[in-house]
């Protein structure tokens, strides 16, 4: 299937115009089930309540697809096609949910809803968000592709025979006082937010909700405000030095060239980490870095604060990891 990120945003835009018109069909009854003992309703919510909370999902979920379709340029494809898929899942999940929970509402009256049209509901709702995946799609350039971009000093060569040698392991270690700063900043921010939910008694899953995405965010940034780049036969390795967590790994048969230069901020993006369409780039304050270019054509670049030097060195032992694994397979 060919990618399609409009068709796939279509998706997950739609959910609230097919909402509002359910709505006309199907008004809310007085109370809707919303939890289950065993098979009996054990829960209830009031109709207006239900409708609203299916509103602001629907609502959400269209913001975000129109989001990451405004700005295509700036987002990743990688990253639209989850926050597309996201957006999809849980705005036809409200829709679903509502419209069958109502309708069975409406037949089997509000006390013998049984749980298994929700269940229904939620699988469609996770069919449609497959489905929104596979249209978006990815577009991966071919090999050839990928390579004519490459400086033909950088590209990777088939080694064999006896250019063929053990790699020589390289590792250097990088931190990032911007990292380190947005990290505590967001973990901060968001643990009061989560604290003043709970106090003014607002919704506990709202107050779970703020602490999950405060909580992952932090978790990512201070992942890597300190990280190991290491180098072997198998490829590059960025690994956390604050969390015992794997940040970023590139196999050496999906490297296609390396090179060293300058890493300007202003042209990858500013400091910190940064992920653009094309390319994803850790920077601590500008300097001499590594380039890797992978075989889905978008680039890796992350500075070596020990020198220029030390990233020559890091290059060569990528190459060499790269070009052995392409003798092998050649």
């Amino acid at each position: 299937m060919t990618p399609s990120r409009p068709l796939a945003g279509l998706l997950a835009i739609l959910p609230l115009a097919v909402l509002l018109l359910t709505v006309t069909v199907l008004p809310p009854p007085d109370r809707v089930p919303t939890h289950w003992a065993g098979r009996t309703p054990d829960g209830w919510t009031s109709g207006p309540a239900f409708l609203s909370a299916a509103l602001t999902a629907t609502v959400l979920g269209a913001i975000a697809a129109a989001t990451v379709a405004v700005l295509r340029r700036a987002v990743p494809e990688a990253w639209s096609r989850w926050v597309v898929t996201t957006a999809a899942t849980v705005g036809w999940g409200a829709v679903l949910l509502y419209a069958v929970s109502v309708w069975r509402t409406e037949v089997d009256g509000p006390d013998d809803v049984r749980e298994v049209w929700a269940l229904l509901a939620v699988a469609g709702a996770l069919g449609v968000g497959a489905l929104a995946y596979v249209v978006h799609g990815r577009r991966v350039p071919t090999l050839a592709q990928v390579r004519d971009r490459v400086p033909e000093r950088s590209r990777v060569q088939a080694l064999r025979g006896r250019a063929a040698r053990p790699v020589d392991p390289w590792a250097t270690e990088v931190s990032s006082t911007t990292m380190r700063v947005l990290g505590w900043g967001v973990l901060t921010l968001f643990a009061a937010m989560t604290v003043w939910v709970v106090v003014s008694g607002e919704s506990l899953l709202l107050g779970v909700f703020v602490a999950v995405v405060g909580g992952t965010t932090a978790a990512l940034a201070l992942a890597w405000s300190a990280v190991r780049l290491h180098v072997d036969e198998d490829g590059l390795a960025v690994r956390s030095r604050v969390l015992p967590v794997r940040v970023a790994r590139v196999r050496a048969e999906d490297v296609v060239g390396v090179e060293t230069m300058d890493l300007d901020p202003m042209r990858w993006g500013g400091v910190g980490l940064r992920a653009l369409p094309d390319r994803t780039a850790y920077i601590v304050d500008g300097g001499p870095g590594i380039v890797v270019w992978k075989r889905d054509g978008r680039r890796l670049a992350l500075q070596v604060t020990e020198g220029e030097e030390v990233a020559r060195a890091g290059a060569r032992a990528l190459l060499r990891a790269a070009g052995q694994r392409l003798g092998e397979v050649s």
